[in-house]
């Protein structure tokens, strides 16, 4: 064999190891980031009583010891999704919203006085459009109700998840990007990130970070210096230091969970609840057959200067008393627990 040839057989030899080191990472990546081996640690110090029975609830927000729950279906619309009041043991849907009205996320906001409460839903009409609607929550603990504040629609909604409210008029959005098929497959498995944070300063959207893998909950720290970011794709916490008057974001420190995050929350003590999916197979098989149970997980994270330092799990089920748990939030001594693929909110109890 001559020289040439024999630098040509090295360096396919050399393209050819690339490339099966190349597929191995990639595959590898997949296995973890769909948690095809991994199962959710069961147990919860306490008891838990179903607090209601709801097409799906989709996010919870507390202002204190109220909770507002998104409701809507994951599946398909109903007539009975709004949001909700639970003030104790009552349940309430509140009256004002739009006739064609099926919430996401939902972000609190209140007056600086502390009097005022106002929420913003991501909402997702029957024929597909997204906006992001707000209002004003009057009489919240005698006779509550919404009145309309507004509507914000735009063509950088291309599939909202949630939204963190940032001021009267101004809120983030996180955002899957993504709009071929393959490229959504693709995003699906965690091999392209697909999704973005929006920012609406009061007249308009501009995006603040871009690129981020499976975006889902949001959260704005309370000293509204950091916005937390759920990353379903990179099963992770991330941090974002928050410009207060643009509004941009610079990516901080980011905490890797033992599942894949959709919602967060944050409690009056500071800490922050997440729900997770042990096993994204289990989740997405469990989203096309109600009669494949899949896990759920609940987590409660320390904050430091606005970055999530650690987590434990408080609640696993093998998906029998609450399948795919999408929310949790507590309230007082109490953990609520929803899921937007299950008909339940569970109401629990530490012993």
């Amino acid at each position: 064999m001559s020289q040439r040839g024999s630098r040509r057989l090295r360096s396919r030899r050399g393209l050819i190891i690339l490339a099966v080191i190349a597929i191995t990472v990639l595959i590898g990546r997949i296995i973890w980031v769909n948690g095809v081996f991994s199962s959710a640690p069961l147990g919860f110090w306490g008891t838990c009583k179903p607090a209601a029975a709801l097409p799906g609830v989709e996010d919870i927000a507390t202002a204190d010891d109220l909770a507002f729950v998104s409701v809507a279906s994951a599946r398909e619309p109903d007539t009975r999704d709004g949001i909700y009041l639970l003030a104790g043991d009552r349940l309430t849907k509140l009256a004002g919203a739009p006739k064609d009205f099926h919430p996401r996320g939902i972000g609190l906001y209140r007056s600086p006085d502390g009097s005022g409460i106002f929420l913003m839903a991501v909402n997702r009409r029957s024929s597909g459009r997204f906006s992001v609607d707000s209002f004003e929550v009057t009489n919240p603990k005698t006779n509550p109700a919404l009145v309309a504040q507004g509507t914000i629609e735009g063509g950088l909604l291309t599939d909202p998840q949630d939204v963190a409210a940032a001021g009267p008029g101004a809120f983030y959005v996180s955002n899957n990007s993504a709009k071929q098929s393959i490229v959504k497959w693709l995003v699906s498995l965690g091999v392209l990130p697909g999704s973005d944070i929006l920012y609406f300063n009061g007249m308009s959207f501009q995006p603040v970070a871009e690129d981020v893998y499976g975006a889902r909950g949001l959260l704005l720290t309370p000293d509204g210096n950091h916005l937390l970011v759920a990353s379903l794709t990179t099963r992770s916490l991330k941090s974002f230091t928050r410009d207060m008057f643009g509004g941009k974001l610079t990516e901080n420190q980011s905490l890797t969970l033992p599942a894949a995050p959709e919602k967060i929350t944050l409690d009056p003590q500071g800490s922050v609840w997440v729900a997770g999916h042990a096993n994204l197979l289990k989740w997405r098989d469990f989203a096309a057959d109600p009669a494949r149970r899949s896990p759920s997980q609940i987590f409660r994270v320390n904050l430091l200067s606005g970055v999530a330092q650690d987590a434990a799990q408080v609640y696993g089920n093998d998906g029998s008393q609450i399948a795919a748990a999408s929310v949790a939030a507590a309230v007082g001594k109490h953990l609520l627990v929803g899921s937007s693929l299950d008909g339940k909110l569970l109401d629990c109890a530490a012993r």
